[in-house]
């Protein structure tokens, strides 16, 4: 049996690969009658039971390689799925059909309990815009935040954060940024000194509450229902945090 892997040092290959190891030893070929499509099907089946496994230690992965093993874990899943289907056909054993639904469900577990994260990646302050179909029509349900437009963020800060739906047209809009998972939805406070300044932007769990502050992220969608609520121009609310604006920005504090 592989050795137990170092969690400090454990990347996405490496857990992959650990349970692609133990998947192709604990499988044995069957259907002597169908033996040639089962030999072209072993590949494609330890792969999906090697996803099903690798979800189950997910957390174990540093945070930001999480996004991008997520998203790889469903391109593989949509490839073992076509690499299936063009090997059987309508006469796919109930086992690889099974073996199919039970990595999705693996990976619907996972994404379903993470919370997206998208960060500002550059250098300079950023002027939020009005972003175009967000939420995305695309993908039904879930919870989605953001900063309103005309918000101006610190490099770093959180743009906006989703959970149990995805924002593909609101990632293309930014440029440059970041992504992370997280196991909390999140809120960003603008801390506000006696005289009306700005004085510090802080991270925290969206639970806490913040005395002295602003939260700059607004639900935009609520277990699948649209928020909507009364915002200043965004050209207006620029320029009243620009007035509060110390030289030289503010620095993101993270709270979590």
């Amino acid at each position: 049996m592989t050795e137990p892997l170092n969690p400090n040092s454990l990347t996405w290959a490496a857990l992959l690969g650990r349970w692609l190891d133990l998947a192709a030893a604990s499988t044995a070929l069957t259907e002597e009658q169908d033996g040639p499509r089962w030999r072209l099907s072993l590949s494609s089946l330890i792969t999906l039971q090697a996803i099903v496994f690798a979800m189950e230690e997910f957390d174990q992965l540093p945070r930001q390689e999480q996004p991008v093993a997520l998203d790889r874990s469903e391109v593989l899943v949509n490839e073992a799925r076509v690499q299936l289907e063009e090997t059987w056909g309508s006469a796919m054993p109930a086992a690889l059909q099974e073996a199919i639904d039970d990595a999705e469900a693996a990976i619907d577990a996972t994404e379903g309990g993470m919370v997206w994260i998208l960060l500002h990646g550059g250098d300079e302050p950023m002027h939020v815009p009005v972003f175009s179909g967000t939420p995305c029509p695309r993908f039904a349900g879930g919870t989605l935040a953001l900063a309103l437009p005309g918000t101006v963020l610190m490099p770093g800060s959180p743009i906006a954060w989703w959970i149990g739906r995805r924002e593909p047209d609101l990632l293309e809009q930014c440029h440059p940024v970041r992504i992370e998972l997280h196991a909390r939805p999140i809120q960003v406070w603008r801390i506000i000194d006696e005289e009306g300044r700005f004085i510090e932007d802080r991270v925290t769990d969206l639970d806490d509450l913040v005395d002295g502050a602003m939260p700059l992220l607004a639900p935009r969608m609520i277990d699948g229902q649209l928020h909507e609520e009364e915002v200043m121009d965004s050209a207006t609310w620029t320029a009243h945090q620009e007035e509060r604006m110390p030289d030289g920005g503010l620095d993101v504090v993270w709270a979590t």
